[in-house]
């Protein structure tokens, strides 16, 4: 079964059913429900769910559940600040200390010229339903949307309009996680179902990479000029050091890949869902735990974030994975390094955390 809903974190949400008495009271009603409605202020919106975390500038934003949105200068004390739709947050994207835009559930765009103090709704669309996960501009005209099922879409004029790829590397509609600029320029998008695709012109065109794993990937970061660290479901996380090595699908080896998952004797034949792809390394881990985030510190270690108050520290030259011992217990979404601490919002909110 296809899975479109926000893996990223444990999001409750609750539908109130109303039943008017009149057919006219139902439509009014579906006609309200279309219509975008500001995020409520609210007291502990800095300890609600919250889905993401950036560094804009000198400032903090943290983004999340109901719209919410915070600003902070020291990432203690946070300021939530008005925000004209109250869909759930999933990512934020800057280029600077002042532009930027923030994307969520019901195909909500949001963007920003003076650091996330105000915030204009570019884009709004209920009756798609469904979220978009990650965004990434090049500069302030043009960038990418990447959502559910299979959902890119690229902007020339700063979000305000944007154009569907229509190509066939996304047709079979995996949910589309994360999106990110390596240090060559290339693209690269991991997703669903072991969905990973690249792209060397801006997103113009994408090639569909062999994957090591069958599960969902929720994160990529960056490593060095032309490496990449991919993870997510139950903790599998892996590395190329150089994304060139990694395995293009021609057409033959992708349908083959689409016959396979189609066929349900061979997805209960007990394989592996990890395997050895070329130009991709596994790193061994003893938790099972998914992790949804990762950083560089200050001082050079690659660390990552996920349920269950697990913080996991890679070490990419041996292949390993090694829990740090921090205290928090609660599910954590992102992460930024600001010296010798964390920055991480989850379940609990934002919080900072010391590293060992």
């Amino acid at each position: 079964m296809r899975r479109s809903a926000h893996s990223v974190g444990a999001v409750a949400v609750a539908f109130l059913l109303l039943q008017p008495p009149a057919v006219a009271a139902q439509g009014a009603a579906d006609e309200d429900a279309r219509q975008p409605r500001p995020a409520l202020m609210a007291p502990r919106a800095a300890s609600a769910l919250l889905l993401d975390a950036v560094k804009a500038g000198e400032r903090w934003v943290v983004a999340g559940q109901r719209g919410n949105i915070l600003l902070s200068d020291d990432a203690s004390a946070w300021q939530q600040v008005p925000v004209p739709v109250d869909a759930t947050l999933t990512r934020l994207h800057f280029l600077d200390g002042q532009r930027g835009w923030a994307v969520g559930y019901d195909g909500t765009l949001l963007g920003t010229v003076d650091g996330g103090r105000e915030w204009t709704l570019l884009q709004f669309d209920p009756q798609w339903a469904r979220p978009y996960y990650d965004l990434h501009f090049f500069d302030a005209d043009n960038g990418l949307l990447a959502g559910a099922n299979g959902a890119l879409l690229a902007t020339t004029d700063g979000g305000r309009t944007w154009t569907a790829n229509e190509s066939e590397t996304f047709e079979d509609q995996q949910n589309l996680y994360r999106l990110v600029a390596l240090g060559d320029g290339s693209l690269l998008i991991a997703g669903e179902r072991g969905f990973l695709a690249r792209s060397k012109d801006r997103g113009a065109s994408w090639q569909r990479l062999r994957s090591p794993y069958t599960g969902s990937f929720f994160g990529a970061l960056p490593t060095g000029d032309k490496g990449v660290l991919i993870f997510g479901l139950r903790g599998n996380a892996f590395h190329s050091a150089d994304i060139d090595l990694a395995e293009a699908l021609d057409a033959e080896a992708l349908q083959a890949l689409r016959d396979a998952e189609l066929d349900p004797d061979a997805a209960s034949g007990g394989a592996s869902p990890v395997s050895e792809v070329a130009g991709w390394r596994a790193l061994d881990s003893a938790q099972v735990e998914s992790l949804f985030d990762a950083t560089v510190t200050a001082d050079g270690r690659v660390v990552l974030v996920g349920m269950n108050g697990h913080v996991m520290q890679a070490d990419l030259d041996s292949g390993r994975l090694t829990r740090l011992p921090v205290a928090p217990d609660n599910n954590m979404n992102a992460v930024v390094a600001a010296g010798d601490e964390l920055i991480v919002v989850g379940t609990a909110g934002a919080q900072r955390i010391a590293l060992p």
